[in-house]
C-alpha cells in the first residue's frame, strides 16, 4: 500500500510541476533580439542624433522590458506614477546598442524597441532607455500577411514608408 501511495503522489507531484513549467512557459514573455534586421540594422551599433527634442522618463516597473527608463515625444503624456527625469534638447546624442521585439505572454501582442543610452545634459550622467519605435499589424481575416511599419522617429527627418514582413522563419 506505501508503494502504491508513493508512486500516486510522485505521479500527482511530476503532473504538478509539469502543468506549473508549461503554463510558466505560455505566459511569459518571449523576447526576440531583431537588431540584424531592417530597418533595426541600420542604426543598431550606431550614434544618432535627434531631430526633435524629447523627454527621459524613469518608467514604471511594470512597464520596463529591459532598461528602466524611457525615451518619449516632448509631446507625449507620462503615465500616472512614471516620474520625467530630463528634457533632450534637439543634437542630443542617442548610442544604439540593440532593438528586440517583446510578445506579451497573455496577451500575444508584441512591442518593438530600440534599446541605448543617453548622457543626460544636466548632469552628464549616462542613462540606458528603451524607445518604442515599430507598429504591428495584424489582419483579422487573414486577407493581408503580418507587417510592421515604422513612423518617424525621434532621430529621423521622415518616417520609412515601407512595409516589412515577419515570416515564420523570421524577419525580411
Amino acid at each position: 500500500m506505501n508503494k502504491r501511495l508513493a508512486l500516486l503522489f510522485s505521479f500527482a507531484l511530476a503532473a504538478i510541476l509539469t502543468f506549473g513549467s508549461l503554463l510558466y512557459y505560455v505566459l511569459s514573455t518571449k523576447v526576440t533580439d531583431v537588431s540584424t534586421f531592417e530597418p533595426y540594422s541600420e542604426i543598431v551599433g550606431t550614434t544618432v542624433v535627434l531631430k526633435r527634442a524629447a523627454v527621459i522618463v524613469r518608467n514604471l516597473d511594470a512597464f520596463v522590458n529591459e532598461h528602466p527608463y524611457l525615451l518619449i515625444e516632448i509631446d507625449q503624456g507620462l503615465f500616472e506614477g512614471s516620474e520625467a527625469m530630463d528634457t533632450l534638447p534637439i543634437g542630443t546624442s542617442l548610442g544604439i546598442q540593440k532593438a528586440k521585439h517583446f510578445t506579451n505572454g497573455s496577451s500575444g501582442f508584441t512591442h518593438a524597441f530600440v534599446l541605448g543610452w543617453v548622457e543626460l545634459p544636466g548632469s552628464g550622467e549616462i542613462v540606458p532607455f528603451e524607445y518604442g519605435w515599430g507598429e504591428q499589424h495584424i489582419s483579422l481575416y487573414g486577407e493581408e500577411e503580418e507587417y510592421w511599419t515604422y513612423p518617424v522617429a525621434l532621430w529621423q527627418e521622415n518616417a520609412n514608408t515601407a512595409k516589412f514582413y515577419m515570416k515564420k522563419t523570421g524577419l525580411q
